[in-house]
């Protein structure tokens, strides 16, 4: 069954013949329950596998009753996951159906929801209905310059050249006739033009597969079966008539109608991409060399090129935002609720699946796991050191984060002590004070501070550095010394300095310094930047486009980058060394507050990509702009909740039929609001049949 893919897996068969492994509850192994046990049967705090839920025994074996407990606790987990997730991804696509059932594609080819607000002005930015929509490749980039050469450009210049996929009256045409030189080598810089911005500026991640309406290698493969191609005899073509067709058809494939700039600009943006794939796929060369079709056959796939995008373009009345709510919905039945770990970055916890959604489209203002992508300047990315430099700089560190011990001693001779370890440095330090020290005013109560020397090296301080930074909080009030940096154990003794006219109280001193103690350790900060509590360095992957070789993955192209823990974006952006062109927050509020509506919709659709994409899911891009445009259109985030949805111009009837009924009408009646029953739902909402419609009717008559 598992090999022929009908249901199960290796691990279902591992787990019935040999061992069924360990049993986990909310991704930890099985709690102590009480009194440091897990289950009766063991003894206190005992850590074996067996006593916090590993399976040994297989289900052929037959499991233990302790086993069998464990067993029954991780399977009661999936259960309730699975029955608390229904109802949640039921609501939020409840939500999402609200939000977005009145946009629709007009006739003008622009999409408006039932106010007349425009979202989009060309739907999905190229005006596809994606019904139509599948991937296909995109061979050029794919390809080494070598290969591209080889593919696209005809050997004209070479005496020997003799190509058996043309006639050879055509071969010689090419050669002789300067005109035509100038066309395939016009030909062959646009398909390299096309190649570089592809590279450069479009598929920029190396992927050369994008989903795009008419399969052109389907239509190829049915034009050689039908007419019965056969590669080993030359086309009957000119390869002139193949630019030329083509030529044509671009110029004949409309998206946007209209000769003034907006819409000529407007039909470019929306063509380009399928516009490169059909020059790369229908170069001249490759048509009679690659396909070898015949002037009949070649006729025949360029009218079903161009009846098939007409059929491809989105109907005026498609009711998209309904088609958008569901896609995105669908895909979130199967996700999990549960927050997951990272590959690679082990303490860095990232919350996934419908927690995540939720948090996307409340625009939830605290979200759990608030997170910075960092980049770094290509001359810091590809040292270690430098990088880790920045991660330092970065991370905000507290004098509680290097300490590892404190006490308070009662120590009345400052130029002396009581504690053995410290007599030389203190006898040391006094012999060439930093400044001058009044002893009177010293008090007798001794706050020392031991510091953890890894932690130090770790977050490249000096004691130097500490001392300055407590005397700067603390101005005169108290008096520090330190050992030096190399020492066996780095120490700092901080003193109270009492004022002249105080009498010599020192009583409260102890008290004192105990408040001093917890205040510093949390309070004082040594550097980085406030809110940043973690920062994990982890090296990248980045596709370099080269024109010679392509997309490549090698050694060069990694780079060094930082993942934070807690968000401050507009404070790491202005760090010299980061980035701030590439660095991202997946706070979305935070991102419209430091870099506004446009740069958090493109946020807002990375983000809704990560959740979707992480568990294998594909949403077409189409879908989710028009939740991204539905929320940010406006100028400001809109939540898909009663909040967001239900403060939007629409009428009354529409508003009520979300959540909020009674309160809406009621305020509908006392503001006396008309509703003109502009959307479906208002048609729904107040029954054609019913009594009060057709008073309405009769009055407004």
């Amino acid at each position: 069954m598992v090999t022929a893919g009908s249901k199960g897996s290796f691990i279902n068969i591992s787990q019935m013949t040999a061992c069924v492994g360990q049993q986990n509850v909310e991704g930890k192994r099985i709690p102590f329950g009480f009194a440091g046990r897990t289950l009766p049967h063991f003894t206190q705090n005992n850590y074996s596998p067996e006593s916090r839920g590993f399976v040994e025994n297989s289900y052929l074996r037959g499991l233990t009753p302790q086993e069998f407990f464990f067993h029954a606790m991780g399977g009661r987990e999936g259960l309730i996951d699975t029955a608390v997730k229904t109802s949640e991804t039921g609501y939020i696509q409840r939500r999402l159906v609200k939000a977005m059932e009145d946009i629709m594609v007009k006739y003008d080819g622009t999409v408006r929801n039932s106010v007349g607000d425009v979202i989009q002005f060309l739907y999905g930015e190229d005006g596809m209905d994606a019904v139509w929509i599948e991937p296909q490749k995109l061979d050029s980039l794919g390809m080494k310059k070598a290969e591209f050469d080889s593919a696209f450009r005809y050997e004209l210049d070479d005496e020997n050249w003799r190509p058996t996929y043309m006639s050879p009256k055509y071969a010689d045409d090419l050669k002789t006739i300067h005109k035509f030189r100038i066309v395939f080598e016009a030909e062959f810089q646009k398909l390299e033009a096309d190649r570089l911005q592809l590279g450069t500026e479009i598929a920029t991640t190396g992927d050369i597969t994008w989903p795009m309406p008419v399969n052109l290698k389907r239509l190829i493969w049915n034009a050689q079966k039908t007419f019965k191609i056969d590669l080993r005899r030359p086309s009957d073509m000119h390869p002139m008539e193949i630019v030329e067709a083509m030529d044509k058809l671009q110029e004949r494939l409309k998206v946007v109608p209209g000769d003034d700039a907006m819409s000529i600009e407007a039909q470019k943006n929306a063509t380009l991409l399928f516009n490169i794939l059909l020059r790369s796929t229908f170069a001249s060369k490759r048509v009679l060399k690659e396909y070898g079709l015949t002037r009949e056959s070649f006729e025949w796939v360029i009218g079903e090129i161009e009846s098939r995008f007409l059929q491809s373009l989105v109907a005026p009345g498609e009711m998209i935002g309904c088609v958008a709510a569901q896609s995105i919905g669908e895909p979130a039945t199967p996700m999990t609720l549960n927050s997951f770990h990272y590959a690679g970055v082990s303490a860095k916890n990232v919350t996934l699946g419908v927690p995540r959604l939720t948090e996307i489209i409340n625009v939830a203002k605290k979200i759990k796991t608030p997170s910075l992508s960092v980049f770094l300047k290509p001359e810091v990315s590809k040292k270690k050191e430098l990088a880790k430099n920045v991660q330092c700089a970065l991370e905000y560190t507290t004098l509680r984060s290097v300490i590892h011990a404190t006490e308070i001693w009662y120590d009345p001779d400052p130029l002396g002590t009581t504690i053995e370890e410290d007599v030389e440095f203190v006898k040391s330090y006094y012999e060439m004070p930093d400044e001058d020290i009044n002893l009177d005013k010293l008090s007798p109560w001794l706050l020392r501070i031991e510091l953890n020397r890894e932690m130090m090296v770790d977050k490249r301080l000096s004691m130097a550095e500490i001392a300055e930074k407590i005397k700067h909080e603390f101005d005169d009030d108290l008096s520090c010394i330190f050992n030096d940096d190399n020492a066996d154990k780095l120490i700092l003794r901080i003193r109270i300095k009492n004022d002249d006219e105080a009498p010599k109280q020192h009583e409260n001193d102890g008290v004192f310094l105990k408040e001093i103690d917890s205040n510093m350790l949390t309070e004082l900060a040594l550097g980085g930047v406030p809110d940043i509590n973690k920062v994990f360095i982890k090296e990248g992957e980045v596709n370099k486009f080269d024109e010679k070789d392509g997309f490549t993955q090698k050694a060069k192209n990694k780079e060094w980058m930082l993942d934070t823990e807690g968000v401050n974006l507009l404070a790491v952006m202005c760090h010299e060394d980061v980035d701030a062109t590439r660095t991202t927050s997946n706070h979305l509020i935070e991102v419209i507050e430091v870099l506004g509506i446009e740069a958090v919709r493109r946020s807002l659709l990375d983000e809704l990509r990560v959740v979707i994409s992480f568990d294998g899911s594909y949403v077409n891009y189409r879908h989710l702009a028009i939740l991204c445009d539905t929320m940010t259109y406006k100028g400001h985030l809109m939540a898909i909740t009663r909040h967001g949805i239900n403060r939007n111009d629409t009428g009354p009837l529409m508003r009520c039929s979300f959540e909020e009924t009674v309160d809406i009408l009621l305020d509908a009646a006392v503001y006396a609001e008309s509703d003109y029953l502009r959307c479906h739902r208002e048609h729904y909402t107040w029954p054609a049949r019913s009594y009060w419609y057709r008073r309405l009717w009769i009055v407004s008559e």
